[in-house]
């Protein structure tokens, strides 16, 4: 396993050469001081006499990243790459360029500086150490991403799976539930089947007492008659044992 790095951010500084001028020395001494702020101040005077110095935009830019101003550092180094064919100043500047780049959380930016930087001095140790820091932190970070998509596929499928057993638990229940209604229904159709034969079965009763009264009545049209001698002789026999008179009446209904 590779020993983890961390990003030098080294900061050239190059000493003033001989042409600068004495905004441009004071500017120096103040950012040794690290005064930045008045150190900026005479570096953009030193600047205003002179715009496409390479010198004068070098050390602005480098007071400007000192004190976290990246983007205006930024330009600054460009104006020095566009107007310096001094190779070790335009190493410099690209290397200072990548720590700028990476400050402003673009790393692939300040990989390519770096990279350029390489080109141009391939003995720069500081570029070579930032240069791999960048590369294992992109491996890292594309590992990282690679967990995580498996971990999101992992999830995605456990949750595929949990909404499918939900699934299926649920048709079950209405499955379970439809057969309950069913033998539900199945078992009020036998009662009611059961009700309607009862009273099916007694309307049938009713009918064959109706239908027998009637057969009987057309077997003995007289039974009624028959009936109330046998009820009078009932009465006779009764009044006859209490010593009472005996009424006589005939089959026809009438006294003897």
């Amino acid at each position: 396993m590779k020993k983890a790095l961390i990003l030098i951010f080294i900061l050239f500084l190059f000493p003033m050469v001989s042409y600068a001028n004495e905004n441009m020395v004071k500017g120096n001494k103040q950012y040794k001081k690290n005064n930045f702020d008045k150190a900026i101040e005479y570096y953009e005077k030193a600047k205003a006499t002179d715009t496409d110095n390479a010198m004068i935009n070098y050390n602005l830019a480098n007071a400007y990243y000192s004190k976290g101003e990246y983007d205006k550092a930024m330009e600054n180094y460009k104006v020095v790459l566009n107007n310096t064919n001094d190779n070790v100043l335009k190493s410099a500047t690209l290397y200072n360029m990548g720590n700028t780049a990476y400050r402003n959380q673009d790393r692939d930016l300040a990989l390519e500086y770096y990279k350029n930087c390489l080109k141009i001095n391939s003995s720069d140790m500081a570029a070579k150490h930032n240069i791999e820091f960048l590369q294992q932190e992109q491996q890292q970070n594309k590992d990282k991403n690679k967990d995580n998509k498996n971990d999101e596929n992992k999830d995605n499928k456990q949750q595929d799976n949990k909404n499918k057993d939900n699934q299926d638990n649920k048709d079950k229940q209405n499955q379970d539930k439809d057969k309950k209604n069913n033998q539900q229904d199945k078992n009020d159709n036998r009662e009611q089947n059961k009700d309607n034969q009862k009273d099916q079965d007694k309307k049938n009763n009713e009918q064959q007492n109706k239908d027998n009264k009637k057969d009987e009545k057309k077997q003995n049209p007289n039974q009624h008659l028959l009936d109330y001698f046998d009820k009078q002789d009932k009465q006779n026999l009764d009044n006859a044992k209490d010593g009472g008179t005996v009424q006589k009446i005939g089959r026809s209904g009438k006294s003897w």
